[in-house]
Protein backbone atom coordinates (compact mmCIF):
# COMPACT_ATOMS: atom_id res chain seq x y z
CA UNK A 1 0.00 0.00 0.00
CA UNK A 2 1.39 3.40 -0.99
CA UNK A 3 1.32 6.47 1.23
CA UNK A 4 -1.41 7.91 -0.99
CA UNK A 5 -3.53 4.77 -0.75
CA UNK A 6 -3.15 4.71 3.03
CA UNK A 7 -4.20 8.36 3.34
CA UNK A 8 -7.14 7.80 1.00
CA UNK A 9 -8.36 4.86 3.08
CA UNK A 10 -8.14 6.98 6.24
CA UNK A 11 -10.15 9.66 4.45
CA UNK A 12 -12.75 7.10 3.38
CA UNK A 13 -13.17 5.79 6.94
CA UNK A 14 -13.72 9.33 8.22
CA UNK A 15 -16.15 10.10 5.40
CA UNK A 16 -18.09 6.90 6.10
CA UNK A 17 -18.35 8.02 9.73
CA UNK A 18 -20.05 11.24 8.56
CA UNK A 19 -17.13 13.68 8.74
CA UNK A 20 -15.79 16.14 6.16
CA UNK A 21 -12.27 15.30 5.05
CA UNK A 22 -9.96 16.72 2.38
CA UNK A 23 -6.43 16.35 1.10
CA UNK A 24 -4.76 19.63 1.90
CA UNK A 25 -1.66 21.75 1.43
CA UNK A 26 1.52 20.68 -0.33
CA UNK A 27 0.21 17.39 -1.66
CA UNK A 28 -2.57 19.20 -3.51
CA UNK A 29 -0.14 21.79 -4.84
CA UNK A 30 2.32 19.14 -6.03
CA UNK A 31 -0.36 17.04 -7.66
CA UNK A 32 -1.58 20.06 -9.64
CA UNK A 33 2.02 20.78 -10.69
CA UNK A 34 2.55 17.20 -11.83
CA UNK A 35 5.06 16.53 -9.04
CA UNK A 36 5.16 13.51 -6.73
CA UNK A 37 4.04 14.64 -3.24
CA UNK A 38 6.28 13.72 -0.32
CA UNK A 39 3.41 13.54 2.16
CA UNK A 40 -0.36 13.26 1.97
CA UNK A 41 -1.92 15.38 4.71
CA UNK A 42 -5.62 15.48 5.49
CA UNK A 43 -7.90 18.03 7.15
CA UNK A 44 -11.26 17.28 8.74
CA UNK A 45 -13.99 18.67 10.93
CA UNK A 46 -13.61 15.68 13.27
CA UNK A 47 -12.07 16.46 16.65
CA UNK A 48 -9.05 14.41 17.80
CA UNK A 49 -11.15 12.34 20.19
CA UNK A 50 -13.71 11.70 17.44
CA UNK A 51 -10.97 10.56 15.07
CA UNK A 52 -9.78 8.03 17.61
CA UNK A 53 -13.30 6.63 17.88
CA UNK A 54 -13.80 6.11 14.11
CA UNK A 55 -14.28 2.46 13.32
CA UNK A 56 -11.16 1.08 11.71
CA UNK A 57 -8.89 3.71 13.27
CA UNK A 58 -9.22 2.80 16.94
CA UNK A 59 -5.95 0.85 17.09
CA UNK A 60 -4.21 2.90 14.41
CA UNK A 61 -3.77 6.09 16.45
CA UNK A 62 -0.66 6.97 18.35
CA UNK A 63 -0.87 10.07 20.47
CA UNK A 64 1.64 12.88 20.71
CA UNK A 65 1.77 16.49 21.86
CA UNK A 66 0.58 17.72 18.45
CA UNK A 67 -2.97 16.67 19.36
CA UNK A 68 -3.14 19.68 21.65
CA UNK A 69 -2.93 21.75 18.45
CA UNK A 70 -5.56 19.70 16.66
CA UNK A 71 -3.15 17.43 14.76
CA UNK A 72 -3.50 13.66 15.00
CA UNK A 73 -0.90 11.38 13.44
CA UNK A 74 -2.31 8.08 12.25
CA UNK A 75 -0.23 5.00 11.50
CA UNK A 76 -2.28 3.09 8.99
CA UNK A 77 -1.37 0.75 6.15
CA UNK A 78 2.31 0.99 7.00
CA UNK A 79 2.38 4.79 6.62
CA UNK A 80 1.90 7.78 8.91
CA UNK A 81 -0.80 10.21 7.81
CA UNK A 82 -1.11 13.61 9.46
CA UNK A 83 -4.72 14.55 10.05
CA UNK A 84 -5.53 18.09 11.21
CA UNK A 85 -8.82 19.24 12.63
CA UNK A 86 -10.01 22.48 10.98
CA UNK A 87 -8.60 25.23 13.20
CA UNK A 88 -7.54 28.83 13.45
CA UNK A 89 -4.73 30.39 15.46
CA UNK A 90 -5.31 32.46 18.55
CA UNK A 91 -2.39 34.71 19.46
CA UNK A 92 0.59 33.31 17.55
CA UNK A 93 3.95 34.15 19.15
CA UNK A 94 7.64 33.74 18.31
CA UNK A 95 7.75 30.96 15.77
CA UNK A 96 4.29 29.64 16.72
CA UNK A 97 5.74 27.88 19.79
CA UNK A 98 3.06 29.26 22.07
CA UNK A 99 0.28 29.46 19.53
CA UNK A 100 -3.18 28.53 20.77
CA UNK A 101 -5.71 27.10 18.37
CA UNK A 102 -9.47 27.09 18.17
CA UNK A 103 -11.39 24.60 16.05
CA UNK A 104 -13.00 26.27 13.07
CA UNK A 105 -14.22 25.83 9.50
CA UNK A 106 -12.33 24.69 6.41
CA UNK A 107 -12.14 28.26 5.10
CA UNK A 108 -10.70 29.52 8.39
CA UNK A 109 -8.25 26.61 8.43
CA UNK A 110 -6.98 27.43 4.96
CA UNK A 111 -6.69 31.12 5.86
CA UNK A 112 -4.21 30.33 8.67
CA UNK A 113 -1.70 28.82 6.25
CA UNK A 114 1.35 30.53 4.81
CA UNK A 115 1.15 30.85 1.02
CA UNK A 116 -1.74 30.84 -1.39
CA UNK A 117 -0.41 27.79 -3.25
CA UNK A 118 -0.37 25.86 0.05
CA UNK A 119 -3.97 26.82 0.88
CA UNK A 120 -5.67 24.43 -1.50
CA UNK A 121 -7.96 21.58 -0.48
CA UNK A 122 -8.99 18.59 -2.60
CA UNK A 123 -12.17 16.58 -2.21
CA UNK A 124 -10.82 13.05 -2.48
CA UNK A 125 -14.12 11.69 -3.80
CA UNK A 126 -14.89 14.27 -6.50
CA UNK A 127 -11.37 15.64 -7.22
CA UNK A 128 -12.79 19.14 -6.79
CA UNK A 129 -10.19 21.71 -5.73
CA UNK A 130 -11.32 24.20 -3.09
CA UNK A 131 -9.52 27.52 -3.31
CA UNK A 132 -10.40 30.49 -1.08
CA UNK A 133 -7.10 32.37 -1.56
CA UNK A 134 -6.56 32.42 -5.36
CA UNK A 135 -3.88 29.76 -5.03
CA UNK A 136 -4.79 28.32 -8.42
CA UNK A 137 -4.06 31.65 -10.05
CA UNK A 138 -0.66 31.79 -8.36
CA UNK A 139 0.10 28.23 -9.44
CA UNK A 140 -0.69 29.29 -12.98
CA UNK A 141 1.60 32.33 -12.82
CA UNK A 142 4.22 30.54 -10.68
CA UNK A 143 4.10 33.10 -7.90
CA UNK A 144 5.00 32.89 -4.20
CA UNK A 145 2.46 35.03 -2.37
CA UNK A 146 1.48 35.14 1.29
CA UNK A 147 -2.16 34.70 2.23
CA UNK A 148 -3.59 38.05 3.25
CA UNK A 149 -1.28 40.68 4.81
CA UNK A 150 2.24 39.36 4.20
CA UNK A 151 3.74 41.16 7.19
CA UNK A 152 1.14 39.64 9.50
CA UNK A 153 1.84 36.13 8.19
CA UNK A 154 5.55 36.60 8.92
CA UNK A 155 4.84 38.06 12.35
CA UNK A 156 2.82 34.92 13.19
CA UNK A 157 5.75 32.71 12.24
CA UNK A 158 9.09 34.27 11.16
CA UNK A 159 10.19 30.90 9.78
CA UNK A 160 7.94 31.74 6.84
CA UNK A 161 10.72 34.04 5.62
CA UNK A 162 12.91 31.00 4.99
CA UNK A 163 10.02 28.89 3.76
CA UNK A 164 9.28 31.51 1.11
CA UNK A 165 12.87 31.37 -0.10
CA UNK A 166 12.98 27.58 -0.10
CA UNK A 167 9.61 27.15 -1.80
CA UNK A 168 10.42 29.71 -4.49
CA UNK A 169 13.64 27.88 -5.37
CA UNK A 170 12.30 24.33 -4.98
CA UNK A 171 9.49 25.12 -7.41
CA UNK A 172 11.34 27.55 -9.67
CA UNK A 173 8.69 30.24 -9.00
CA UNK A 174 9.02 34.01 -8.57
CA UNK A 175 8.22 36.19 -5.56
CA UNK A 176 5.19 38.46 -5.70
CA UNK A 177 6.32 42.09 -5.21
CA UNK A 178 4.58 42.28 -1.84
CA UNK A 179 6.39 39.09 -0.76
CA UNK A 180 9.77 40.71 -1.42
CA UNK A 181 8.71 43.88 0.36
CA UNK A 182 7.44 41.99 3.41
CA UNK A 183 10.57 39.84 3.73
CA UNK A 184 12.83 42.89 3.49
CA UNK A 185 10.77 44.71 6.11
CA UNK A 186 10.78 41.66 8.40
CA UNK A 187 14.54 41.26 8.16
CA UNK A 188 15.03 44.98 8.68
CA UNK A 189 13.02 44.83 11.89
CA UNK A 190 14.78 41.69 13.12
CA UNK A 191 11.87 39.25 12.84
CA UNK A 192 14.28 36.51 11.69
CA UNK A 193 16.01 36.57 15.08
CA UNK A 194 12.99 34.82 16.62
CA UNK A 195 13.44 31.68 14.51
CA UNK A 196 14.27 28.71 16.73
CA UNK A 197 17.71 27.22 16.07
CA UNK A 198 16.44 23.73 15.26
CA UNK A 199 13.99 25.09 12.70
CA UNK A 200 16.65 27.38 11.24
CA UNK A 201 19.05 24.44 10.84
CA UNK A 202 16.36 22.33 9.21
CA UNK A 203 15.29 25.00 6.70
CA UNK A 204 18.83 25.92 5.73
CA UNK A 205 19.66 22.25 5.24
CA UNK A 206 16.60 21.68 3.07
CA UNK A 207 17.60 24.69 0.96
CA UNK A 208 21.15 23.60 0.27
CA UNK A 209 20.39 19.91 -0.28
CA UNK A 210 18.05 20.84 -3.14
CA UNK A 211 19.58 21.27 -6.64
CA UNK A 212 18.52 24.96 -6.54
CA UNK A 213 20.99 25.54 -3.68
CA UNK A 214 23.00 28.24 -5.47
CA UNK A 215 19.96 30.41 -6.14
CA UNK A 216 18.72 29.86 -2.58
CA UNK A 217 22.06 31.09 -1.21
CA UNK A 218 21.93 34.12 -3.51
CA UNK A 219 18.40 34.85 -2.25
CA UNK A 220 19.59 34.61 1.35
CA UNK A 221 22.33 37.07 0.46
CA UNK A 222 19.90 39.40 -1.36
CA UNK A 223 17.63 39.63 1.67
CA UNK A 224 20.56 40.16 4.07
CA UNK A 225 20.04 36.80 5.75
CA UNK A 226 23.31 35.16 4.75
CA UNK A 227 25.26 37.66 6.84
CA UNK A 228 22.78 37.25 9.69
CA UNK A 229 22.80 33.45 9.83
CA UNK A 230 26.17 32.55 8.28
CA UNK A 231 28.45 35.61 8.52
CA UNK A 232 31.48 33.35 8.08
CA UNK A 233 30.25 32.45 4.58
CA UNK A 234 29.15 35.97 3.67
CA UNK A 235 32.60 37.30 4.55
CA UNK A 236 34.02 35.50 1.52
CA UNK A 237 32.78 38.33 -0.71
CA UNK A 238 35.58 40.52 0.65
CA UNK A 239 38.47 38.18 -0.14
CA UNK A 240 40.05 37.80 -3.56
CA UNK A 241 41.88 34.61 -4.59
CA UNK A 242 45.02 34.07 -6.71
CA UNK A 243 43.93 34.26 -10.35
CA UNK A 244 46.30 31.52 -11.49
CA UNK A 245 44.34 29.04 -9.35
CA UNK A 246 40.94 30.71 -9.04
CA UNK A 247 40.01 32.59 -12.18
CA UNK A 248 36.40 32.51 -11.02
CA UNK A 249 36.96 35.39 -8.58
CA UNK A 250 36.57 35.89 -4.84
CA UNK A 251 35.91 33.25 -2.19
CA UNK A 252 32.12 33.80 -2.41
CA UNK A 253 32.12 33.35 -6.21
CA UNK A 254 34.10 30.12 -5.77
CA UNK A 255 31.72 29.01 -3.04
CA UNK A 256 28.70 29.35 -5.32
CA UNK A 257 30.41 27.36 -8.08
CA UNK A 258 31.29 24.59 -5.61
CA UNK A 259 27.65 24.32 -4.55
CA UNK A 260 26.60 24.08 -8.20
CA UNK A 261 29.15 21.35 -8.86
CA UNK A 262 27.92 19.03 -6.09
CA UNK A 263 25.98 15.88 -6.98
CA UNK A 264 22.29 16.47 -7.61
CA UNK A 265 21.28 14.78 -4.35
CA UNK A 266 24.16 15.19 -1.89
CA UNK A 267 24.12 14.12 1.73
CA UNK A 268 23.45 16.59 4.53
CA UNK A 269 27.05 16.36 5.72
CA UNK A 270 28.47 16.90 2.23
CA UNK A 271 26.50 20.09 1.53
CA UNK A 272 27.46 21.64 4.84
CA UNK A 273 31.11 20.69 4.37
CA UNK A 274 30.97 22.23 0.89
CA UNK A 275 29.32 25.39 2.17
CA UNK A 276 31.88 25.89 4.94
CA UNK A 277 35.02 24.37 3.39
CA UNK A 278 36.74 27.70 2.62
CA UNK A 279 35.57 29.92 5.47
CA UNK A 280 39.09 29.72 6.92
CA UNK A 281 40.37 31.80 4.01
CA UNK A 282 38.93 34.93 5.61
CA UNK A 283 41.23 34.42 8.60
CA UNK A 284 44.37 33.29 6.77
CA UNK A 285 44.74 35.50 3.68
CA UNK A 286 48.20 36.96 3.09
CA UNK A 287 48.73 39.39 0.21
CA UNK A 288 51.70 39.22 -2.19
CA UNK A 289 54.86 41.01 -1.05
CA UNK A 290 56.54 40.98 -4.47
CA UNK A 291 55.62 40.72 -8.16
CA UNK A 292 56.44 37.02 -8.27
CA UNK A 293 54.40 36.27 -5.13
CA UNK A 294 50.66 35.60 -4.95
CA UNK A 295 47.72 35.70 -2.54
CA UNK A 296 47.98 32.80 -0.08
CA UNK A 297 45.70 31.12 2.44
CA UNK A 298 48.17 29.06 4.45
CA UNK A 299 46.54 26.30 6.56
CA UNK A 300 43.07 27.65 5.83
CA UNK A 301 41.78 24.08 5.98
CA UNK A 302 42.85 23.80 9.63
CA UNK A 303 41.49 27.19 10.67
CA UNK A 304 38.36 26.54 8.59
CA UNK A 305 37.66 23.27 10.41
CA UNK A 306 37.90 25.08 13.75
CA UNK A 307 35.60 27.86 12.53
CA UNK A 308 33.13 25.34 11.09
CA UNK A 309 32.94 23.56 14.43
CA UNK A 310 31.79 26.82 16.04
CA UNK A 311 29.21 27.40 13.29
CA UNK A 312 27.83 23.86 13.56
CA UNK A 313 27.68 24.01 17.35
CA UNK A 314 25.85 27.33 17.06
CA UNK A 315 23.28 25.58 14.83
CA UNK A 316 23.18 22.60 17.22
CA UNK A 317 24.19 19.89 14.80
CA UNK A 318 24.70 16.40 16.19
CA UNK A 319 28.15 15.37 17.37
CA UNK A 320 28.56 12.88 14.50
CA UNK A 321 27.59 15.52 11.92
CA UNK A 322 30.07 18.00 13.38
CA UNK A 323 32.93 15.49 13.47
CA UNK A 324 32.42 14.31 9.89
CA UNK A 325 31.89 17.77 8.42
CA UNK A 326 34.96 19.19 10.16
CA UNK A 327 37.00 16.12 9.12
CA UNK A 328 36.11 16.78 5.48
CA UNK A 329 37.00 20.46 5.74
CA UNK A 330 40.35 19.64 7.35
CA UNK A 331 41.22 17.10 4.63
CA UNK A 332 39.77 18.85 1.57
CA UNK A 333 43.24 20.04 0.50
CA UNK A 334 45.52 17.15 1.48
CA UNK A 335 43.29 14.56 -0.22
CA UNK A 336 45.22 15.66 -3.32
CA UNK A 337 48.33 14.10 -1.74
CA UNK A 338 46.67 10.70 -1.27
CA UNK A 339 48.48 9.07 -4.26
CA UNK A 340 51.86 10.07 -2.76
CA UNK A 341 51.09 8.67 0.68
CA UNK A 342 52.35 5.35 1.94
CA UNK A 343 49.61 2.67 1.98
CA UNK A 344 49.61 2.81 5.79
CA UNK A 345 48.63 6.49 5.65
CA UNK A 346 46.12 5.91 2.85
CA UNK A 347 44.41 3.32 5.01
CA UNK A 348 43.94 5.88 7.77
CA UNK A 349 41.90 8.03 5.38
CA UNK A 350 40.10 5.74 2.92
CA UNK A 351 38.09 3.74 5.51
CA UNK A 352 36.66 6.88 7.11
CA UNK A 353 32.85 6.92 6.94
CA UNK A 354 32.92 10.39 5.34
CA UNK A 355 35.55 9.67 2.69
CA UNK A 356 32.97 9.20 -0.09
CA UNK A 357 31.60 12.66 0.68
CA UNK A 358 35.14 14.06 0.94
CA UNK A 359 35.86 12.74 -2.57
CA UNK A 360 32.73 14.48 -3.92
CA UNK A 361 33.77 17.69 -2.16
CA UNK A 362 37.20 17.37 -3.78
CA UNK A 363 35.58 16.87 -7.18
CA UNK A 364 33.31 19.93 -6.77
CA UNK A 365 36.14 22.07 -5.40
CA UNK A 366 38.34 21.14 -8.36
CA UNK A 367 35.55 21.79 -10.86
CA UNK A 368 34.84 25.20 -9.35
CA UNK A 369 38.54 26.14 -9.38
CA UNK A 370 39.33 24.93 -12.87
CA UNK A 371 36.07 25.63 -14.68
CA UNK A 372 35.22 21.95 -14.94
CA UNK A 373 38.63 20.82 -16.24
CA UNK A 374 39.20 18.28 -13.46
CA UNK A 375 42.10 16.67 -15.24
CA UNK A 376 43.95 19.96 -14.96
CA UNK A 377 44.57 18.89 -11.38
CA UNK A 378 47.24 16.24 -12.04
CA UNK A 379 46.46 13.84 -9.22
CA UNK A 380 42.67 13.93 -9.38
CA UNK A 381 42.49 10.85 -11.60
CA UNK A 382 44.85 9.00 -9.27
CA UNK A 383 42.74 9.87 -6.23
CA UNK A 384 39.66 8.61 -8.06
CA UNK A 385 41.42 5.37 -9.03
CA UNK A 386 42.48 4.72 -5.44
CA UNK A 387 38.94 5.33 -4.17
CA UNK A 388 37.29 3.17 -6.83
CA UNK A 389 39.79 0.35 -6.21
CA UNK A 390 39.12 0.55 -2.47
CA UNK A 391 35.35 0.42 -3.04
CA UNK A 392 35.66 -2.56 -5.39
CA UNK A 393 37.10 -4.80 -2.67
CA UNK A 394 34.81 -6.76 -0.34
CA UNK A 395 34.45 -4.87 2.98
CA UNK A 396 36.40 -7.51 4.89
CA UNK A 397 39.38 -7.11 2.54
CA UNK A 398 39.51 -3.35 2.21
CA UNK A 399 42.07 -2.95 5.00
CA UNK A 400 44.68 -5.74 5.28
CA UNK A 401 45.05 -6.86 8.89
CA UNK A 402 48.19 -8.31 10.38
CA UNK A 403 46.09 -9.95 13.08
CA UNK A 404 43.60 -11.57 10.68
CA UNK A 405 46.12 -12.46 7.97
CA UNK A 406 49.12 -13.61 10.03
CA UNK A 407 47.80 -13.90 13.60
CA UNK A 408 50.16 -11.20 14.84
CA UNK A 409 48.48 -9.38 17.72
CA UNK A 410 49.01 -8.53 21.38
CA UNK A 411 49.06 -12.19 22.44
CA UNK A 412 51.69 -12.94 19.79
CA UNK A 413 53.80 -10.01 20.97
CA UNK A 414 53.53 -11.01 24.65
CA UNK A 415 54.41 -14.62 23.85
CA UNK A 416 57.62 -13.67 22.03
CA UNK A 417 58.57 -10.87 24.40
CA UNK A 418 57.34 -11.85 27.89
CA UNK A 419 59.48 -9.12 29.47
CA UNK A 420 57.67 -6.41 27.50
CA UNK A 421 55.32 -4.67 29.92
CA UNK A 422 51.82 -3.73 28.83
CA UNK A 423 51.47 -0.01 28.25
CA UNK A 424 51.73 2.71 25.58
CA UNK A 425 54.93 1.22 24.18
CA UNK A 426 53.24 -2.13 23.70
CA UNK A 427 50.48 -0.59 21.59
CA UNK A 428 52.95 1.55 19.63
CA UNK A 429 54.90 -1.52 18.54
CA UNK A 430 51.72 -3.20 17.28
CA UNK A 431 50.81 -0.03 15.38
CA UNK A 432 54.25 0.10 13.76
CA UNK A 433 53.99 -3.57 12.78
CA UNK A 434 50.58 -2.98 11.18
CA UNK A 435 51.93 0.04 9.27
CA UNK A 436 54.87 -2.02 8.03
CA UNK A 437 52.47 -4.72 6.85
CA UNK A 438 50.37 -2.20 4.93
CA UNK A 439 53.41 -0.55 3.35
CA UNK A 440 55.36 -3.70 2.46
CA UNK A 441 52.71 -6.37 2.07
CA UNK A 442 55.21 -8.92 3.40
CA UNK A 443 53.67 -12.11 4.79
CA UNK A 444 56.76 -13.46 6.53
CA UNK A 445 56.19 -13.69 10.35
CA UNK A 446 59.95 -13.78 10.92
CA UNK A 447 60.25 -10.34 9.35
CA UNK A 448 57.81 -8.91 11.90
CA UNK A 449 59.53 -10.73 14.73
CA UNK A 450 62.85 -9.07 13.81
CA UNK A 451 61.09 -5.70 13.42
CA UNK A 452 59.38 -6.04 16.81
CA UNK A 453 62.72 -6.84 18.46
CA UNK A 454 64.28 -3.78 16.86
CA UNK A 455 61.38 -1.56 17.97
CA UNK A 456 61.51 -3.00 21.48
CA UNK A 457 65.21 -2.34 21.87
Amino acid sequence: MSAYQAARQVAQLLSDAGFEVYFIGGCVRDRLLGRQPKDFDLATNALPQQIEAVRGLESAIYKDTAQAYGVTRIKFGGHVTELATFRKDIGAHRGRKRTQVEFASLEEDLARRDFTINALALDFQTDQVIDFASGLDDLETKTIRFIGPAGQRIKEDPLRILRAIRLRNDLGFAYAPETVKAIKAAVGSGRHKAIAVDRLRQELTLMIIHPSRRQALEDLDYFGLLEEFLPEVAAGKLYQQPKQFHAEGDVWAHQLLVMEALPKHPSRQLVWAALLHDIGKTETQTLPVSTDDRIRFNRHYEIGAEMARKVLNRLRFSKSDIENICWMIYHHINIDDLPKMKPSRQHKVLPHSAFGDLFELHRADAAASWHGRLRAKPRFGQVESLWRAYQSRPPQKRTPSLKKDLGIDGHWLARHFPDLAAGPGFGQILTKLQEAYLDSGRRDPEYYLRLAKKLKD
